[in-house]
């Protein structure tokens, strides 16, 4: 789905409740009421899908915040402190953006959801604008997984939303409740409350949905490949040169040089490699196995025609602790039972070793490097099992998912 036929969903959506909305509630003014369900129908979409995959919003919080401390260090203890609860931070932004959104359509307190709707819109915007001028986020996350903008088209998404939204505040006479007030505040509280609910199962198991492109049947092995009849990178030369008369720089047109009759006048400087045309790329691009030597062992692992346990720990200083105990004790039966248990840290390799030898109860397992960008992807879960038949997905499982293993081989091992 693109962004073109979402808001054509939405569209369609806020014209039948503003439909409803006149026939059932005797509501007059239909274009402002059609906004007013329009901005409420996109704040609780967007929230939902972000409600799916809190913790995958949070990554993309963090990311924020690590930049935001690189560019303004005066503030560092305000970017680092955020960056370290960027789940909550990112819990508490999504229930408000599901809040407003259901507020917003019920009509119930009016005065204050509009003014946060203001500010929230505002953050938002400015969240886009900073990465679409400075193109140091390339997605803002504002659909989470489900889909992915390019940071113009979330800032102009804004822009277009804030206007909306503006439009409503000097327009707000016109809102009335849906509801008498008890009842739409008690439904407000129940809608609130199962957001709530929803969001946290989804923090400690893995998403109810996978929008992410690591989803069960994947074949990794295929989504390291172009695709078909995939556009190249194509790159323009920029050449400096230093005129050794004068001692000036002089940086040529193009792919061009120095005239070949003036050519010994000439010191070459430096060349730059400017992209004039963005190519495509794999779908998982940043995936690769790789060995104590940095070999990339990955084609090894993916022609291998048995289940494949790997333990995920994108990072070792994030790891649970009691998480990975209840990890072990399934992969050590797994290898009981002949399966193939290795580990996958995007941390030292020495660390990791260290850490799983203080850990270990039946079996030593061998430990291979992958990027922590890809394994935080693959899993939300640190530690987590995702389990590989010749480079097919075959589970990914949440260590509060783990009962025992021959539960797991019933469910998972056809």
């Amino acid at each position: 789905m693109d962004l073109i036929t979402l808001i054509g969903m939405f569209v369609a959506i806020a014209a039948v409740l503003t439909l409803v909305g006149k026939m059932v509630f005797s509501q007059n003014n239909l274009p402002i009421n059609f906004i007013r369900y329009f901005v409420g129908v996109w704040f609780i979409f967007s929230g939902v899908v972000k409600a799916i995959d809190p913790s995958g919003t949070a990554i993309k919080m963090e990311e924020y915040f690590e930049i935001f401390e690189k560019s303004t260090p005066l503030l560092s203890f305000l970017w680092q402190f955020s960056a370290e609860h960027s789940l909550l931070i990112s819990f508490l932004m999504i229930i408000l953006e599901i809040y407003l959104g259901i507020a917003l359509i019920l009509g119930v307190w009016k005065k204050s959801t509009l003014w946060l709707l203001v500010l929230i819109i505002l953050f938002f915007t400015f969240l886009t604008g900073y990465s679409a001028k400075t193109g140091k986020v390339t997605d803002c996350g504002c659909f989470g997984d489900f889909l992915k903008l390019a940071p113009i088209q979330s800032f102009y998404k804004d822009i277009f939303l804030t206007v909306l939204i503006f439009i409503i505040v000097f327009n707000q006479k016109v809102i009335k409740e849906l509801f008498k007030k008890t009842l739409g505040k008690i439904l407000l509280g129940i809608l609130t409350l199962l957001a709530i609910a929803f969001a946290y199962r989804n923090i400690y198991f893995e998403p109810i949905v996978d929008f992410r492109p690591y989803k069960l049947g994947v074949s990794i092995p295929e989504g390291l490949k172009l695709p078909a009849n995939a556009k190249p990178y194509k790159y323009e030369n920029i050449y400096t040169y230093k005129n050794k008369k004068t001692g000036k720089l002089k940086t040529f047109p193009p792919n061009q040089f120095p005239d070949a009759a003036d050519y010994e006048n000439w010191e070459y400087v430096e060349r730059k490699d400017i992209m004039i045309q963005k190519g495509d790329d794999p779908k998982l691009k940043d995936f690769a196995i790789k060995d104590a030597n940095g070999n990339d062992v990955s084609a090894d692992m993916f022609a291998v025609d048995q289940y494949i346990f790997f333990i995920i720990i994108p990072e070792l200083k994030n790891v649970n602790v009691d998480g990975y105990n209840k990890v072990i004790k399934i992969v050590d039966a797994a290898a009981n039972d002949g399966k193939l248990v290795f580990i996958l840290t995007g941390s030292v390799l020495d660390d990791m070793k260290k850490f799983a030898e203080q850990h270990q109860k039946e079996y030593a397992f061998e430990v291979y490097n992958t990027d922590a960008t890809p394994l935080k992807t693959i899993m939300r879960s640190n530690p987590g099992i995702m389990i590989l038949k010749k480079g097919v997905i075959v589970a990914k499982l949440h260590y509060n998912d783990l009962t025992n293993y021959a539960d797991l081989k019933k469910s998972w091992l056809k």
